[in-house]
C-alpha cells in the first residue's frame, strides 16, 4: 500500500511529456541512415513506402500490448514487471540485467559516440577526444536529470521539440524541391529485392517506443493517459518517418535515396549550400541528445524497480528529495561510461577481444559489424527480440493466469495485434541470430551472471523472502 501511495504521489508526468520521452528514444539516428537500406532492399519506391508503413503497423501492435500491460500493471519498469508476473521474477530480473549491461547502456553510449562524431563537424580540434566528448555530453545529461523531475522533464521536451522543428525544416525543403527527372524515374530493372531485410531495417528504426511503459507510475492518470501517450507517440513517429521518406524521394528520387549515404544530409545541403555540413550536424546531434536523455530517463526507473523487488540493488529504489532515484541513475551513467571506454576506443577493443579470447569466446570482429556499438548491438539483439517476443505473449498468458485483474485497457481485436506483434519480433530474432551468429555468445557470461544474481533474496515488498522466483 505504502508502495502505491508512493507512485501515486509522483505522477508528475502528462501525455505529452511522456509522448515527448517515447519520440526522444524512437527518433535518434536511425532515420538519417535507415533510408537507403531500406530502399536499397526494395524494387520501387512504392514498395519501400509500404514497408515503413508496414514497420508502423507491426509497431501499432506491439503498442497496443503493452497499453493492456502498462495499465494492467501499472509498475515501474515496464517489461520487468510483465515478465515478471507473467514468467516469474527470475525472468523479469533476466530483462532488466541485459537492459542494465548491454542492452541500454550500449545504446546510450552509442548515442553519445554519434553526437562526439558530429561535434567535430562544428570543431576539428575535437577529432582526437571524442571519447572524452561522449562522456562529457553523458555526464552533463545525468547531472540535468539528477537535478529534479521538473528539470528532466523541461530538457526532454525542449531536445523533442528542436529535433521535430529541424525535422519538418527537412519536410519544408521537401515540398519546395523535386528530384531532376533523370532522377526521379527509378532504374529497376536489375533490381534484387529482399523485403524481409529492408522490414529489419524499418523495425530498427521504430525501436524504443516500448521503453515508455518504464515510467507508466509517474504518468498522471495513467489508466487513461498511457494509451494515449503510447498510441499517439508512435503514430506521430511513424508520420513523421512517412514523410520523411516521401521527402527524400521527392528530392533525390528512389535512385538517389538507395545510393545517398544520408539522404538527409543531401536535402539540407540543397537548402543551405556550404553550411549544409554545420546545419545536418546540429540535427544529429540533436537527435542523439534527445535518445541519451529519454534511455536515462527510463532506464533508472527501471533500476528502481528491481531494487524495490531484489534486497542485493535495494539502494537503487531510493529515489532523492527531487523525484530521481539518484543511485539508480549513477549505476547506468557508470555503466554507459565504461562501455564508452570497452568498445568506444581501440585500446577498449583491444582489451575487450583479448578477454573474450582468454575465456574462450569468439574474437570480436569490430570491422564487420562497423564499430565497437554495432557489434555490442549485434551480440545482444536475439536476446532483446525474445524478450520483446515474450512481452508479447504475456497479454495473452496473464488473460488467462490472471484473469480476474481489472483491465482497463484491452487490446481491440484480440487476439489478432496480439499475433501479428509476436510473430514479428519471432522473425526478429530469428533474422538477429543469422546476422549475429557466434558473436550471440559474447553475451552469455553477462547472461549467465544475471541467472545466478536472480536467485538472490527479494525483499518483503516482493512478495518472497527467499527466491527471486515468483
Amino acid at each position: 500500500m505504502e508502495r502505491e501511495e508512493q507512485s501515486e504521489s509522483k505522477q508528475f508526468l502528462s501525455v505529452w511529456d511522456t509522448v515527448s520521452i517515447l519520440i526522444g528514444i524512437v527518433v535518434g539516428t536511425s532515420i538519417f541512415k535507415a533510408p537507403p537500406l531500406v530502399f536499397g532492399n526494395v524494387s520501387d519506391a512504392s514498395t519501400g513506402l509500404l514497408v515503413w508503413g508496414l514497420g508502423a503497423l507491426i509497431s501499432l501492435c506491439g503498442a497496443l500490448c503493452y497499453c493492456e500491460l502498462a495499465t494492467t500493471y501499472p509498475g515501474f519498469g515496464g517489461e520487468y514487471q510483465y515478465l515478471s508476473q507473467a514468467y516469474g521474477r527470475r525472468t523479469g530480473f533476466l530483462f532488466a540485467w541485459m537492459q542494465l549491461c548491454v542492452i541500454l547502456t550500449g545504446s546510450i553510449g552509442a548515442m553519445a559516440f554519434v553526437f562526439s562524431d558530429y561535434s567535430v563537424t562544428l570543431a576539428t580540434s575535437l577529432k582526437n577526444h571524442q571519447a572524452a566528448v561522449a562522456s562529457s555530453a553523458l555526464v552533463l545529461l545525468t547531472l540535468i536529470h539528477s537535478s529534479g523531475l521538473s528539470a528532466g522533464k523541461l530538457v526532454q521536451n525542449f531536445l523533442t521539440v528542436a529535433k521535430v522543428i529541424a525535422l519538418g525544416a527537412i519536410l519544408v525543403v521537401g515540398c519546395f524541391y523535386s528530384a531532376a527527372p533523370e532522377t526521379a524515374v527509378a532504374s529497376t530493372a536489375n533490381t534484387e529485392s529482399n523485403i524481409g531485410l529492408a522490414l529489419v531495417f524499418v523495425l530498427y528504426a521504430y525501436g524504443g517506443w516500448n521503453d515508455a511503459a518504464m515510467v507508466t507510475p509517474e504518468v498522471r492518470d495513467h489508466q487513461r493517459n498511457m494509451p494515449k501517450a503510447l498510441l499517439f507517440g508512435l503514430g506521430l513517429t511513424a508520420l513523421l518517418y512517412l514523410s520523411l521518406n516521401v521527402a527524400f524521394l521527392k528530392v533525390l528520387g528512389f535512385d538517389g535515396v538507395r545510393t545517398s549515404a544520408i539522404p538527409a544530409a543531401e536535402i539540407v545541403e540543397i537548402a543551405f549550400g556550404r553550411s549544409a555540413s554545420i546545419v545536418m550536424s546540429l540535427i544529429v546531434m540533436l537527435s542523439a541528445l534527445g535518445a541519451i536523455h529519454g534511455m536515462l530517463f527510463v532506464s533508472c526507473r527501471l533500476l528502481a524497480a528491481v531494487g524495490d523487488d531484489y534486497a542485493l540493488f535495494r539502494r537503487w529504489s531510493e529515489w532523492n528529495n527531487r523525484g530521481v532515484p539518484l543511485i539508480s541513475l549513477l549505476t547506468i551513467t557508470g555503466i554507459s561510461l565504461f562501455l564508452v571506454l570497452a568498445v568506444g576506443t581501440e585500446k577498449g577493443q583491444l582489451l575487450t577481444a583479448n578477454t573474450a579470447v582468454s575465456i574462450g569466446l569468439p574474437k570480436p570482429d569490430w570491422a564487420k559489424y562497423f564499430g565497437g556499438f554495432d557489434t555490442l548491438v549485434a551480440a545482444t539483439a536475439p536476446i532483446f527480440w525474445a524478450f520483446f517476443a515474450m512481452s508479447g505473449f504475456a497479454v495473452s498468458i496473464l488473460r488467462f493466469t490472471d484473469r480476474n485483474r481489472p483491465r482497463p485497457f484491452r487490446v481491440p481485436f484480440y487476439p489478432l495485434p496480439v499475433i501479428v506483434f509476436c510473430f514479428f519480433s519471432l522473425f526478429m530474432l530469428w533474422k538477429s541470430l543469422e546476422y549475429a551468429k557466434e558473436l550471440t555468445l559474447l553475451s552469455l557470461p553477462v547472461f549467465v551472471l544475471g541467472i545466478i544474481l536472480s536467485m538472490t533474496r527479494t525483499t518483503d515488498s516482493a512478495g518472497s523472502n527467499s527466491t527471486g522466483t515468483k
